[in-house]
C-alpha cells in the first residue's frame, strides 16, 4: 500500500483532495471506486508513470480527505463536476483516464457532458445498470429488458436483491460490518472477500461513509437518458473472469452502446481487476493509451 503521507492536497470544486502527482508525459487521471482511495492504485502507478504524468487522487470524503457527515447526501453529479474541476485546475485537457467500478462510472458520465476532455478512457466494471433501468427498478422497465436482454436483466435482479437490497436494510439499522459484508460478497464474490488482506479490508472499512450514505440518501442516479453516443473517444472496457458475472454483462452492453469501445477480459481477477491482476492490467491499459 501506498503511504497518504506522501500525497498532496489541492482545492477542487470547494473541496480539498489528496492528490498524487507522479511521472512526465502526456497526463494519466486515475479514478478509484467505491469504499477505497486512492491507494487502490498502487500497482499501477509505479507502471503508468514511466510513460506518463500520473494524476491519482482521493474523491471527495475519501481517506484522506475530510469524512462525510453521517446526515449528508453524497450525490453523484458532485463527483462528476470534481473530476471535470481536476482537470481544469490541473491543466490536463485533454487526458487519458483510467477509472475503476464508480470512479468509471463518474468518468463515463462526464465523457458523455464533455467529450473534449478525455483522449481515451479505460473503464473497469463500471457498474452501469441504472443506463438500462432506474434503481430501484419499476416493474415495466424490468419487464422490457428482460425481453431485450433477459441474461443481463436477471443478473441485475440478483446483484441488487442479494447485495444492494441487504446492505441498505444493515446500513439502516447501523450494522455497517453486516452491511459491507453483504456489499463485498456480492460485488467481489464471496471468496475474493475472504481473502481481502487486513490492511485492504481497513481501507475498505475507512471508506465505508460515502457508500452507506448513497445507499441512505441517494443511490444509483438515473443514467438512462445519458447521450452515450457523444463519447466518441476510444474505449477499454476491463473485466475480470473472477468477478459477478453481471459486471462483464454490464460491459458488453456498453461496448454494443458505446461507438469505439473494446472489451477484454482479465484471467484470475474479481471486481478488483487492476489489484488481483496488476501486471497484465498494466500492459493492457499501455498498449491501449499507446494506441
Amino acid at each position: 500500500m501506498m503511504n497518504l503521507r506522501d500525497t498532496k492536497s489541492i482545492e477542487v470544486n470547494g473541496t480539498t483532495c489528496a492528490v498524487v502527482l507522479q511521472g512526465s508525459g502526456e497526463p494519466v487521471v486515475l479514478v478509484h471506486g467505491g469504499v477505497s482511495d486512492l491507494r487502490s492504485w498502487a500497482a499501477q502507478i509505479p507502471s503508468l508513470s514511466k510513460s506518463f504524468h500520473v494524476v491519482c487522487y482521493s474523491r471527495r470524503y475519501h481517506v484522506p480527505n475530510k469524512p462525510i457527515p453521517s446526515d449528508k447526501p453524497d450525490t453523484f453529479q458532485t463527483h462528476v463536476d470534481d473530476l471535470a474541476a481536476l482537470i481544469d485546475v490541473l491543466g490536463l485537457k485533454p487526458t487519458y483516464l483510467v477509472g475503476h467500478s464508480w470512479g468509471a462510472l463518474i468518468a463515463l458520465f462526464l465523457a458523455s457532458q464533455r467529450p473534449e476532455l478525455f483522449r481515451r478512457l479505460v473503464l473497469i466494471e463500471a457498474p452501469s445498470v441504472s443506463v438500462h433501468i432506474e434503481i430501484p427498478p419499476k416493474p415495466l422497465q424490468l419487464l422490457k429488458l428482460l425481453v431485450s436482454n433477459p441474461k443481463l436483466a436477471l443478473s441485475i435482479v440478483k446483484l441488487g436483491a442479494g447485495t444492494f437490497a441487504p446492505a441498505e436494510k444493515a446500513f439502516r439499522k447501523g450494522d455497517d460490518k453486516a452491511a459491507i459484508s453483504y456489499f463485498g460478497r456480492g460485488v467481489l464474490g464471496a471468496q475474493a472477500f475472504e481473502a481481502l488482506s487486513e490492511e485492504r479490508y481497513q481501507q475498505v472499512w475507512d471508506n465505508r461513509g460515502p457508500d452507506k450514505a448513497q445507499a441512505l440518501h441517494h443511490g444509483f442516479p438515473d443514467l438512462r437518458d445519458t447521450p452515450l453516443s457523444c463519447v466518441t473517444m476510444p474505449v477499454l472496457l476491463l473485466s475480470g473472469n473472477s468477478s459477478p458475472v453481471v459486471f462483464r454483462r454490464l460491459n458488453d452492453a456498453l461496448a454494443d452502446i458505446l461507438p469505439n469501445a473494446t472489451h477484454r477480459v482479465v484471467p484470475d481477477a474479481s471486481h478488483i481487476v487492476h489489484e488481483d491482476a496488476p501486471d497484465e492490467v498494466n500492459a493492457e491499459i499501455i498498449r491501449f493509451l499507446q494506441g
